[in-house]
């Protein structure tokens, strides 16, 4: 007995003595894992859509689109028989509140994030409920005047909570062209807004309540979002002046530049102004901010104050993120509780900001993240949106926000956590989260981003998203097809469900989808199974990328093209100065625009692919080069892209009526230069308006020589290589049918300089004359816009335009560029295409033997710069 217990005892301290003790030299203790409340890192893709899938869920089934009777409880399908009885079926919330605006809104970006319509399907079901039981009691009222309906304040509204929010919602939802008969509603929501509400003297929007003359913070969201929507949808850009006015002047009451927060309520008649940051109402300031910047002008004299008092604010928010990732009841104190609302706006705001540039993804990112995983950390299994500040009045003593109720019933999480699940997807698939060395990081840009769309009626194929020919473009959904005809389908049986079936037209129409800002590989699947095509394709402005792609009945042919996307915006506080009328322009929104054009064109599929890495050749110069935006117009700029192989990018950064210093001074060549990478381009054709007389007359040998060597000396900066393109020539000629140099000393002044810095010379000027001049005085006015009157729709008189091409002459230019390049003996000439062959433009390509066809967009006014 006492030898075996020995024997136990001796194994205990032998086992004892094998175990290592647990320090600094046995284990790394970095590596130990932190007990975390919740998850901790990049949040999936997967688990947000699961967390906005419950939520929507639980919504969709206690939020009824219907009227019945209040006394009977019967169900009223007739809506001409609404009377004071009828009331909208009781659920969980109110389909007409502001809250419910809010969650409106989120549904439709969730289906623009995650593909899915049953999202937005919620958002139009209920508008379309909302407006036919309006229109049903405006109609009642009319035979009724003296009774009230419970959706009174729904047509007559008596605060901004009645009809803000939802009327920014009500728009959204009319662009999408989902949703009929709103604008009227719409237009009685934004009158309110403008005309009816109290002002303050200086035209502040405030109220009577709780004291005169009291301005609420939760007014900038009550209102601008609606405003700047309305500017938008509207293209009155008094909506847009009145919406920076009121946050700029909202913030000089109410914003504290030491805490990058704002107070909750400003009262005029009081000597002080207790400071209470009360989280929701900051919510709403922030949400107001990213939402106004979504839709303002680049242009707008007041974007910047916007964006630099955006920046602020999160900035300050920023600081007081308590650990677990959520904020607190009143931001800046931690003995209140954190709150879910709050929280949840303001993840959706700073992942927005993250997503278009206006604050830095490596700063904001993980924080963005840690908030995300604790807002969905408060989803319960049944979709409830737990730890929600129920409606908050204004008050300025502590206790009154210290111990408002929370309750799953408040209305106004459900909406901000919709908006953030979904903004937190694209900031996911556009960002790399990892962890690194046991920290979240952002780093700048995750796999490349692709898209997969599958043209046509039947089943699509997995991972691809359908195209039907009812799947119009709107900016809820991001992307779909613009007819300018009807589109119909075709099909046929096939394994590769995503190739048997397609769209085609006998007119042209675009396919539109909404995209981050850089350089994308598009792979295209053309052909028709009942009958022979012919796609010409062009991107964005009218670029020329693909040229008459003729397809028997029943072939497939796959091509692909490279494309440049961008946007004005430089950094968060720069942006190209665009002209008025470049904004409409298709080169500069936030889409990716291709048309299908020709006999027939035919799509079966589309996959497109971020592609930043492709190189780059940038071109600088005026309106002989640039993207010309509408018919009859053209420049070789735009008909380069065709000559290339799907290898190389151009980015046409010409624009019509640019001067070297205009260029410099509108920040388009610093535009090029943020964007620019090693051994990319830098084409610069100048000298038609240089030497004109004005501010931005240059001299040949002097001051055109020095701004050309600025440009040239800060692309090789960015490791870019410049060459010189001779501007092409005026159409003029003397007597002997030769052409007169209208260019004086700029041509030879350009050749000069390409000699003394040792760099390709294209030049376009020498080859220009001589293809006019083969063509003679008669035939060269098929290469520019002359036409005779009644040429296009309401054309009442002729054109006659000696400087700016038309399709054909552009395409000839283009052609004699490209000539340029091999005659050049430039590296670049390896991405010609290869049936280029060469050109000689003495010996220049058939006028009637040229097919272009016509772009839907058309324009008579002559371009600037003739």
């Amino acid at each position: 007995m006492i030898q075996r217990l020995f024997i136990v005892i001796l194994l205990f301290m032998v086992g004892f003595a094998g175990k290592a003790q647990v320090n600094d030299v046995t284990t790394p203790l970095h590596l130990m894992q932190p007990d975390y409340p919740h998850a901790y890192g990049a949040p999936e893709t997967k688990d947000i859509e699961q967390v906005l899938s419950r939520v929507y869920n639980y919504l969709d089934e206690v939020t009824p689109a219907q009227l019945v009777d209040k006394e009977s409880g019967e169900l009223i399908s007739d809506l001409t028989k609404v009377d004071q009885n009828s009331i909208m079926k009781p659920g969980d919330f109110r389909l007409n509140s502001y809250e419910w605006g809010v969650t409106y809104a989120g549904m439709l970006l969730a289906t623009k994030n995650t593909g899915d319509e049953k999202y937005a399907a919620y958002t139009f079901e209920r508008l379309k409920f909302l407006s036919k039981s309006l229109d049903a009691f405006a109609d009642f009222e009319e035979k009724n005047p003296d009774t009230k309906f419970q959706l009174y304040r729904s047509l007559h509204p008596h605060a901004l909570d009645d009809c803000g929010a939802i009327c920014a919602a009500m728009i959204k939802a009319t662009k999408s062209r989902e949703v009929e008969n709103l604008d009227w509603i719409i237009n009685n929501y934004i009158d309110y807004i403008s005309n009816k509400q109290f002002r303050l003297q200086d035209e502040t929007l405030a109220r009577n309540r709780p004291q005169p003359n009291s301005i609420w913070l939760d007014d900038l969201f009550m209102s601008i979002p609606a405003l700047a929507q309305m500017g938008s949808y509207s293209g009155d850009t008094k909506y847009f002046d009145d919406a920076v006015k009121q946050v700029l002047q909202f913030s000089k009451r109410m914003f504290n530049y030491e805490k990058g927060l704002f107070m909750h309520g400003w009262i005029q008649e009081m000597d002080e102004h207790p400071q209470f940051h009360w989280a929701r109402a900051n919510g709403w300031a922030v949400m107001t901010l990213v939402e106004l910047l979504e839709v303002l002008p680049e242009n707008h004299q007041g974007r910047d104050q916007v964006l630099e008092l955006l920046q602020r604010h999160i900035r300050g928010l920023a600081n007081y993120q308590h650990g677990t990732g959520f904020w607190h009841q009143l931001i800046d104190r931690n003995d209140t509780y954190l709150e879910t609302s709050a929280t949840a706006i303001y993840t959706y705001s700073i992942a927005r900001a993250i997503n278009r540039g206006y604050v830095d993804a490596k700063v904001y990112g993980p924080m963005v993240c840690l908030a995300w995983n604790a807002v969905a950390s408060k989803v319960n299994d049944a979709g409830q949106v737990e730890g929600t500040c129920v409606g908050t009045g204004m008050g300025f003593d502590p206790a009154f926000y210290y111990y408002r109720p929370i309750n799953v019933f408040a209305a106004h999480g459900y909406g901000p956590v919709v908006l953030a699940g979904a903004e937190m997807i694209e900031l996911v698939k556009t960002h790399d989260i990892r962890i690194n060395d046991s920290a979240n990081m952002l780093y700048e840009e995750n796999e490349p981003q692709s898209w997969k769309f599958d043209f046509g009626n039947e089943k699509a194929k997995e991972g691809f998203s359908q195209v039907t020919d009812r799947t119009i473009y709107a900016e809820e959904a991001g992307f779909g097809i613009i007819p300018f005809g009807e589109v119909k389908a075709f099909s046929e049986k096939g394994e590769d469900v995503a190739s048997n079936d397609g769209l085609s037209s006998d007119a042209p129409f675009y396919f539109q989808i909404d995209v981050p800002e850089g350089r994308y590989k598009i792979t295209l699947e053309l052909g028709n199974t009942d009958k022979k095509s012919a796609t010409t394709v062009k991107a964005e402005s009218r670029r020329l990328m693909l040229e008459n792609v003729e397809i028997k009945k029943g072939d497939v042919v796959t091509k692909s093209i490279l494309v440049d996307v961008r946007s004005p915006q430089i950094n968060p506080t720069e942006s190209i100065r665009l002209k008025s009328r470049e904004l409409p322009y298709k080169n500069w929104d936030k889409s990716l625009t291709l048309e299908f054009n020709g006999k027939n064109p035919s799509v079966r599929s589309i996959e497109i692919q971020k592609a930043d890495d492709f190189p780059v050749i940038f071109l600088a110069g005026n309106s002989t080069v640039t993207d010309q935006e509408n018919e009859p117009w053209a420049s070789w700029g735009q008909m380069f892209p065709r000559f290339l192989k799907p290898e190389i990018v151009v980015a046409n950064f010409a624009e019509s009526g640019e001067t070297l210093k205009a260029f410099r001074a509108e920040n388009r060549l610093k535009k090029i230069l943020s964007v620019m990478k090693p051994g990319d381009y830098l084409f610069l054709e100048f000298a038609h308006n240089d030497q004109k007389p004005g501010s931005s007359h240059v001299e040949p040998f002097t001051t055109y020589q020095d701004e050309l060597r600025y440009f040239m000396n800060e692309a090789r900066k960015k490791g870019g290589k410049p060459v010189l393109v001779t501007s092409t020539n005026r159409r003029k000629f003397d007597e002997e049918g030769k052409i007169v140099n209208t260019l004086e000393e700029y041509p030879d002044a350009m050749r000069q300089l390409a000699r003394e810095e040792n760099v390709p010379l294209i030049d376009l000027n020498a080859m220009s004359k001589e293809f006019y001049e083969t063509l003679g005085v008669e035939n060269s006015t098929k290469a520019f816009v002359h036409y005779p009157a009644n040429s296009f729709p309401n054309q009442r008189k002729a054109l006659a335009d000696n400087t700016h091409f038309n399709p054909y002459g552009a395409y000839e230019l283009a052609k004699c560029v490209v000539q340029g390049i091999m005659d050049q003996d430039m590296d670049l000439a390896a991405y010609i295409v290869d049936d280029f062959g060469s050109y000689d433009p003495s010996a220049p390509d058939a006028f009637a033997g040229f097919f272009w066809p016509d772009s839907p967009s058309l324009e008579l006014l002559k371009p600037d710069g003739n």
